[in-house]
């Protein structure tokens, strides 16, 4: 959340930066402006969440700074301070749809209190908005152009870095609150932010920093789920989890992925094993298609649980899996035969010499000329 302070005394500045702790009430960026002018190029550049505003300033007052905001930009929830408690200024500060009006000098509790219920108000209404996108995505099944800024910036604003789709099916015939049922099971690492509802399916998004993993999400889920097998009569519920994904761009897919999930569950000792036997195979069939697609339908598998699957067992995502075998055995036959990039890209399952020779530099860090002839340099050059 930004915060930007627009007052042309310094020392009300510093005391502000001094009383008020600015990132424990969320504030994640706090810019200041010293006249209105400054404040209307800031309020472009940087698009605070709620702007703090002096009336009295050179170049522009505050008055006329925020009639000029209204007019170009988004206009921020704006907190009046001044040392003038006249109607006039009140009466404008109205018109211009100004959040609160405060007196100077700033009491610091007063304005703690002010923020907070803005801030609660900022909040409700990006979760709104959010809310509205996620189900327009999943009644849709697609994201409309104008819909992909409104969420990056409401999931900015929320701070949710990492994000993920929970998904429920439940044959409980009561009205449930499954955003708030995750959040209960939840640790403070993952923050429910929207829910909707989908035919007979509950999807919820989940967002948070560094510390959501999808570990955290099943650990969730299966407290969930231990709880509704619980119930008298038992609850049958169903929770499938998407991937996680860090641009609101993949939503669409992430809704799918987890709506599959949630459809087709595997048991875990069956998936275990399939994707056991995954490995070996693109050990040995990197000529062949291993396409994600490809491979979920030879091994009878949805492609999104083989892709999760595959990186909670090996640590590592299925595709950088496959580039890594291929590119290994073609290092091996650029110094062990003399056949041209062409051919070896053929016999290691890529597109084309171009692709070929992309990823190679990109894995070893040279050409795969540059990496035959360090290797065995009297083989020469077969480019």
């Amino acid at each position: 959340m930004k915060l930007l302070i627009v007052d042309d005394q310094i020392s009300l500045h510093r005391y502000l930066d001094k009383v008020m702790d600015w990132e424990e009430m969320g504030f994640t960026q706090v810019q200041h402006a010293y006249d209105g002018e400054e404040a209307a190029r800031l309020v472009e550049a940087f698009s605070p969440d709620i702007m703090m505003m002096d009336i009295q300033m050179p170049v522009l007052n505050g008055i006329e700074a925020l009639k000029l905001v209204r007019q170009s930009f988004h206009m921020p929830r704006t907190i009046i301070l001044s040392a003038y408690d006249q109607f006039e200024y009140a009466r404008d500060a109205l018109r211009l749809q100004v959040s609160n009006y405060l007196l100077k000098p700033v009491d610091a509790e007063q304005l703690r209190e002010v923020l907070g219920e803005l801030i609660q108000e900022s909040v409700s209404s990006i979760r709104k908005s959010i809310c509205e996108e996620l189900s327009r995505i999943v009644y849709s099944g697609s994201m409309e152009p104008e819909s992909l800024p409104i969420l990056r910036k409401g999931l900015d604003f929320l701070a949710a870095d990492r994000f993920a789709i929970m998904t429920f099916v439940d044959d409980s015939p009561l009205e449930i609150d499954y955003a708030g049922w995750v959040q209960e099971y939840a640790d403070k690492s993952i923050n429910c932010i929207a829910g909707c509802r989908s035919k007979q399916e509950m999807v919820v998004l989940v967002g948070g920093r560094d510390e959501l993993t999808e570990t955290r999400l099943r650990a969730c889920s299966q407290s969930m789920l231990a709880e509704a097998a619980s119930a008298s009569p038992p609850r049958k519920l169903s929770i499938g989890i998407s991937a996680i994904a860090q641009d609101a761009a993949f939503l669409p897919q992430l809704i799918e992925d987890s709506a599959q999930a949630v459809r087709s569950p595997e048991s875990g000792s069956k998936l275990k094993e399939k994707v056991w036997r995954i490995k070996p195979y693109v050990d040995s069939s990197y000529r062949e298609d291993l396409s994600l697609q490809s491979v979920a339908e030879r091994f009878d598998i949805d492609k999104y649980q083989l892709s999760r699957a595959f990186k909670q067992e090996f640590g590592v995502n299925y595709w950088a899996y496959v580039i890594k075998v291929r590119i290994e055995k073609a290092a091996e036959l650029l110094v062990g035969t003399n056949w041209k990039n062409g051919q070896i890209a053929e016999l290691t399952g890529f597109l084309d010499e171009s692709h070929f020779s992309r990823a190679f530099k990109k894995y070893y860090g040279v050409t795969p000329k540059e990496y035959r002839v360090s290797t065995i340099p009297s083989n020469g050059s077969a480019e």
